[in-house]
């Protein structure tokens, strides 16, 4: 009977564990520290960058590997039980020049591709954050229009009944019923924008369709340079801009290629010894290598050559990109606040004119069709502030993202991370390791 009332218990447990409802994942707020946050934690794309990274760490693990030497041990086993060792032979990779220059392209290459993960990093949060911006301007929009619907609206509900009774022209009545329709369609497309930028963050988060999304507004700080010539910051931005890093370890890792191959003639260094069939001693040892030259060395020796020089060129087309990235920014940035400023004014006063032709209206000075009309010239104002702000906003990020300065400057770079090793692995590792230093590939991006 107590063992029954156990397994009742048990049962009832499990049943009740089964049955519990499934966790619901709570709102995000999203700001632009934790849009960052977010992103870099949550993002698809940078996480097959980090996982690039990561091949590339396993290639200059392989490279490394190649250095090592190997045994190849020669036998003769006869149809009896009789097994005996002819010959030893032992390659040793780490005698040729183009194994130890493949290491070096590998390690040069493993830094630019962890350049190339910060790179995606930054590209994508700037993405984002610039989203981020477009949708509280659409958000503000929405609102307004709304706003000025349900004004439209309350105007069409006041003038049915008179326009039934005949005391107010049809006219006029079908007039603001189409003027608050028009503003409802509005209201309507924005709603579309909203829900298809939203899902675009929900995307770029790699959130589930169940967590609702809440974006608060925060006001982005204006760019220190932003009172600068952009003359004046293009080989600043030149000299420090990731890109810039980039191409330069993929130049290092081209010339280190152009050394591979200029070597590669040789190969096959190793040291052997043999013995007699019949069972003699081992003879003394002897030393092979062989030099391969055919007809495609130096065709491929020109190939690596003409691949740093295309290189080099690309390193001299960013710094041309860049300039015209910086020219382009702040001649927009400068219109932009002239444009945001006329905005300003036009809306302002607008919204004073709409609203004393509709006090003229309620005051029977006036009739429906100037407010209306009113009612579109301030649409048209709202919508251009909005543009405008928007616009600013846009290019604050570029600027901080080519300065890296703001939210930016929070994201770090992707590093290498070594840790030190003593003894015997330690003096291993000052032969086989490419920089000549006592340390060991730990860690790939701080991950």
């Amino acid at each position: 009977m107590k063992f029954l009332s156990v397994f009742m218990s048990v049962l009832m447990a499990f049943s009740v564990a089964f049955s519990a409802p499934a966790k619901q994942l709570g709102p995000v707020v999203i700001t632009p520290s934790t849009l960052r946050k977010e992103l870099l934690s949550r993002n698809i794309g940078i996480a097959i960058s980090l996982n690039d990274v990561q091949q590339a760490k396993a290639q200059v693990a392989q490279a490394r590997g190649n250095l090592l030497p190997s045994v190849n041990l020669g036998s003769l086993i006869s149809s009896g039980p009789i097994f005996m060792l002819t010959s030893v032979s032992m390659l040793l990779p780490f005698l040729m020049p183009s194994n130890w220059m493949n290491l070096r392209e590998s390690t040069w290459l493993l830094r630019a591709q962890a350049t190339s993960h910060y790179l995606a990093e930054l590209n994508a949060y700037a993405s984002a954050y610039s989203l981020y911006y477009t949708i509280l301007g659409d958000m503000q929009l929405r609102e307004s229009i709304y706003h000025q619907y349900q004004n439209l609206r309350a105007i069409e509900e006041e003038l049915r009944i008179p326009a039934d009774m005949g005391t107010v022209r049809m006219e006029e009545y079908l007039q603001a019923q189409a003027q608050a329709e028009m503003a409802f369609i509005q209201v309507s497309q924005l709603d579309e924008v909203i829900k298809t930028e939203r899902a675009a963050i929900r995307k770029m988060l790699g959130l589930d369709l169940s967590q609702e999304i809440s974006f608060v507004p925060v006001a982005i700080s204006a760019s220190s340079v932003e009172g600068q010539l952009p003359q004046d910051l293009i080989e600043q931005v030149h000299k420090n801009s990731p890109e810039t890093v980039q191409m330069s370890h993929m130049i290092t890792a081209a010339q280190y290629a152009t050394w591979s191959k200029g070597f590669s003639f040789l190969s096959g260094a190793s040291l052997g010894m043999s013995r007699s069939v019949d069972g003699g001693a081992f003879s003394s040892v002897t030393r092979n290598g062989s030099v391969n030259l055919g007809f495609g060395y130096f065709p491929a020796l020109e190939l690596s050559n003409l691949n740093v020089q295309q290189l080099q060129l690309r390193k001299k087309e960013l710094r041309l990109e860049q300039a015209q990235v910086l020219e382009v920014a702040f001649g927009a940035l400068e219109e932009a606040h002239k444009q945001h400023e006329a905005a300003q004014k036009a809306h302002l006063n607008l919204e004073q004119v709409y609203e004393a032709e509709y006090f003229r209206y309620k005051m029977g000075l006036t009739d429906i069709l100037h407010v209306l009309q009113a009612a579109n010239s301030l649409s048209s104002a709202l919508v251009n502030k909005v543009k405008a702000e928007t616009a600013l906003n846009t290019l604050r990020v570029t600027l901080h993202r080519t300065m890296i300065t703001d939210e930016f400057s929070q994201i770090q770079p992707c590093e290498i991370e070594r840790r030190s090793s003593g003894g015997i692995r330690g003096k291993l590792g000052r032969i086989f390791n490419p920089d000549k230093d006592n340390v060991t590939l730990d860690q790939v991006c701080g991950r």
